[in-house]
């Protein structure tokens, strides 16, 4: 993995502050004002880019410099085993579980090329901020879409750890409006009880319904190896921890196995 000399020194500084509470990474904190010094950079936090009602949230289509962004994974798996289906980047303010804290990143171009990150690094992010209305023949309703960072540039700032999962109520992820606030988050989702497991028409993405709403929140194999007959339906977890990602509805993308907690 490339690192640059004094990033070290970066990180622990960073430390520094947060144990000050000096630097705006607690949800608690107003983020800083674009500008500030800060190790987390000059540019915008995610949450004032995500949030519809932000002053500085931009247009569709707006180019957009995001600064002292975290890593939080990589999609590496290729539940549809055709290549389309993984490279997703989802990333999150540093060290905060406030709302609007999440962007997934499409096609990121890195520099240098070969660098190589992974959960819990830094980055900065320059790029189109895009609301997706479609992908390919998929049209969503009126109203709702997949935000992303399109193509944006990615330079490497230092490393760090990813933040926590935010604890939210699983209601608002049956709803659009309320689910966004969360998306591209990593969330925990408390003692919940599996209704039913479908494959869709490929046959290849696991869904595990959470309630029998109309458009249910659900379990996703999006992140890793998730089987239809891993868990019967009435499976009752004590936690689901994954990344909020939406396709027409709202999922939760385990990263593991382990982010599934069946309850004794």
């Amino acid at each position: 993995m490339y690192r640059s000399a004094g990033l070290a020194f970066a990180s622990v500084c960073l430390l520094s502050l947060v144990s000050l509470g000096s630097l705006a990474c607690s949800s608690s904190v107003d983020p800083p004002a674009p500008g500030a010094s800060t190790p987390l950079g000059p540019g915008l936090r995610i949450r004032q880019v995500a949030n519809p009602t932000a002053p500085t949230h931009p247009r569709d289509g707006a180019q957009v410099n995001v600064t002292g962004a975290a890593l939080l994974w990589i999609d590496t798996f290729d539940e549809t085993q055709d290549g389309k289906s993984r490279g997703t980047v989802f990333v999150q303010d540093v060290g905060s579980q406030a709302p609007y804290s999440g962007i997934s990143i499409f096609a990121p171009a890195y520099i240098p090329a070969d660098l190589r990150v992974a959960p819990g690094d830094v980055l900065d992010f320059n790029g189109q901020y895009k609301e997706m209305g479609s992908i390919g023949s998929a049209k969503f309703p009126a109203g709702q879409f997949l935000i992303q960072l399109s193509k944006p540039v990615s330079t490497f700032r230092f490393e760090y750890r990813a933040p926590d999962p935010a604890v939210v109520p699983l209601a608002d992820l049956d709803d659009f409006d309320k689910g966004r606030q969360w998306s591209s988050m990593l969330v925990t989702v408390n003692d919940v009880t599996l209704v039913s497991a479908a494959l869709d028409s490929s046959g290849k993405r696991v869904t595990y319904l959470l309630d029998s709403t109309a458009n249910a929140v659900s379990i996703s194999n999006e992140l890793f190896d998730l089987k239809l007959d891993a868990y019967p339906a009435g499976t009752h977890f004590k936690s689901v921890t994954g990344i909020v990602t939406w396709f027409f509805s709202y999922h939760i993308a385990p990263r593991s196995k382990d982010d599934l907690v069946v309850a004794p």
